[in-house]
């Protein structure tokens, strides 16, 4: 069995809520009235600045998820993630975890993004990163348009460890021998499942978790130069952590 990389999206791979920054995006394309995402801002504002995931926000984006697509025609959605990433993404991903998805790639280890946030939002990062896959939470779609409601469980906690052990081990690739990155103590049934926990910015919990088992600890700040600057700049390869 060979061993994978596996990458927490939101405060990890990117800066703050994959789902509030694609809420804002369709609000100011006038396709979501900005009072739906003012619900979630505060929820945001917390999470963003590294305050820890409150217990019930998997459920709310969930339910906001939901109710953002409910009665849109994928073909719609697909344009609208495509327009996102192609707008936004550089932005938002933090280029020193980046780098990190680059080495894992150089080296041959397939990289994958696993998500509470949906599916399409983690499918398009990776395709932006050219990762092997994501794991995000699934909508249900009929007759090509979203019904509302969820298609499997939110790919939160321990259902999102299960879920990435049953696909690792169905691609030959084995979780207990790979490394997985996350920002929230919500992720211990990945971080523990894996051979290499790596904390990134963690909320105190898992910091407190990972300081007590020696795991690495990482920081993801704010006042990194953006992904395009790195690349450009030659920096995207110059720095790495240790397998």
């Amino acid at each position: 069995m060979s061993a994978a990389a596996v990458f927490d999206l939101d405060n990890t791979l990117i800066h703050g809520s994959s789902l509030f920054h694609f809420a804002t995006f369709m609000a100011r394309r006038r396709q979501l009235n900005l009072a739906t995402v003012a619900r979630y801002a505060f929820d945001e504002r917390r999470y963003a600045k590294g305050q820890g995931e409150p217990a019930t926000m998997p459920v709310r984006a969930a339910e906001a998820a939901l109710g953002l697509v409910r009665g849109l025609p994928q073909a719609t959605m697909t344009a609208l993630v495509d327009a996102f990433i192609s707008r936004r993404s550089d932005r938002l991903l933090a280029p020193s975890i980046v780098r990190e998805v680059a080495r894992f790639q150089t080296l041959g280890i397939p990289c994958f993004i696993a998500t509470a946030s949906p599916q399409e939002l983690a499918d398009a990062f990776a395709r932006r990163l050219r990762m092997s896959g994501a794991f995000g939470t699934v909508s249900e779609i009929e007759g090509g348009t979203y019904s509302g409601r969820l298609a499997g469980p939110i790919c939160h906690g321990s259902a999102k460890a299960h879920r990435v052990r049953v696909a690792l081990d169905s691609m030959g690739l084995d979780l207990a021998a790979s490394t997985a990155f996350s920002d929230s103590v919500n992720d211990l049934p990945l971080l523990a499942a894996a051979r290499v926990p790596i904390a990134v910015s963690p909320d105190r919990a898992l910091e407190r978790i990972a300081r007590t088992n020696g795991w690495q600890v990482v920081a993801r700040t704010r006042d990194e130069p953006s992904l395009a600057q790195s690349i450009g700049s030659g920096f995207y390869h110059s720095f790495h952590f240790p397998l």
